[in-house]
């Protein structure tokens, strides 16, 4: 998937500007607080119709305005197409392709990005919502039925929440809870199985080796780890049910389900959360996200975006350099960084420098 042009309006510290790109490397260096990661925030939410941030739509209008716009043209394998994404306070999120008007999952299934920035490392370091938000945002990009089946799940939950909150047996929707939930669940496990060895692979090799995995571990107890069909999840998702019922209907909430998944990721042996390093934690964060690329592209036929917000931060000089190597692999690739360019990204690449909301290229 290629980006040629983009036109922002009233998007963060963006009043109005339009840029054109090329494929390979597009590289956007500037000051801190100029705005390099509103640019590739606005990138994202182009592609997906949402941050990549999770920030909510009334916080990426810019200040003293109120609404934003985002147009522009990309090209997905031999189709172009122009998306437009609008908001306005007080209104809905707008979508709209080549001129009709889309659903976000539409995006979803057209379309494809992956990003990572220095909050990245708040998913090895952070706490278990910020995996989960990482896990649903890629998993729902690679499979349209996967985004289907969360949505009818938390729909559910809400709907057993609210049972429980008012004191009301919740027991009539927990047979579709454990449908959907389960459902979620073996694809989750399936997409965390196929991103352990690609960012395995990854790591090492930025790393100079050193070793780094991750683990699935749902909320259900399951009594044989191996065996995670639809079928045994199911049997475990009514039985832990049935294990928390009195803590649940005490705490007036549920606590059994994917919305209490969690991952867990070693960095050299050891829990990446209490032991990880800013360094290890960027390095680990990059992999997986460079695995996540490997598989929306080898599963999905086309190469997702991809925006690299100050990877090189935190990041020592051999990692560094490479990273840089891999860069090859990439048919289109947005880069930040608030100092000089790397001169071996400069060769082959695009060149913007921006300054205080507006973009110049000086390739």
């Amino acid at each position: 998937m290629i980006i040629r042009n983009i036109e922002i309006n009233n998007f963060r510290n963006f009043a109005g500007l339009k840029a054109t790109f090329e494929p390979g490397a597009n590289i956007f260096f500037g000051d801190n607080g100029s705005g390099k990661t509103n640019f590739l925030e606005a990138l994202f939410v182009l592609c997906l119709g949402r941050s990549q941030l999770g920030a909510a739509d009334n916080v990426l209008v810019k200040q003293d305005s109120d609404y934003y716009r985002l147009e522009g043209e990309v090209a997905a394998g031999d189709n172009r197409h122009r998306i437009a994404v609008a908001y306005q306070k007080g209104s809905r999120r707008r979508l709209a392709v080549d001129g009709v008007t889309a659903r976000p999952a539409e995006l979803f299934e057209r379309f494809c990005a992956v990003s990572t920035g220095p909050e990245d490392s708040v998913i090895l370091s952070g706490p278990p919502g910020a995996r989960r938000m990482f896990l649903d945002m890629y998993l729902s990009q690679l499979s349209p039925r996967y985004l289907s089946e969360l949505t009818d799940y938390h729909r559910v939950l809400s709907q057993k929440n609210a049972a429980l909150k008012n004191e009301i047996d919740p027991a009539p929707f927990e047979p579709l809870l454990i449908s959907h939930g389960a459902r979620v669940m073996v694809q989750r496990g399936e997409f965390l199985n196929a991103l352990k060895e690609l960012s395995r692979q990854y790591h090492g090799e930025i790393a100079g080796g050193e070793k780094f995995t991750l683990k699935y571990e749902p909320s259900v107890s399951l009594s044989d780890e191996n065996n995670t069909g639809p079928g045994e999840i199911e049997l475990a998702f009514q039985r832990t049910l049935d294990e928390h019922y009195e803590k649940e209907a005490y705490l007036r909430t549920a606590i059994v389900g994917p919305h209490r998944d969690e991952i867990f990721f070693e960095i050299a042996g050891l829990p990446a959360r209490t032991y990880g390093s800013q360094g290890q934690w960027r390095t680990a964060a990059i992999a997986l996200k460079l695995g996540v690329y490997r598989l929306l592209k080898d599963r999905r036929g086309g190469a997702p975006l991809l925006l690299l917000d100050e990877i090189f931060a935190e990041l020592d000089s051999n990692r560094c350099d490479r990273l840089i190597e891999l860069f090859g692999e990439f048919s289109q690739l947005f880069l930040t960084t608030a100092t000089a360019p790397p001169p071996q990204l400069i060769t082959n690449g695009c060149c913007y420098k921006i300054v205080r909301g507006t973009v110049e290229n000086v390739s």
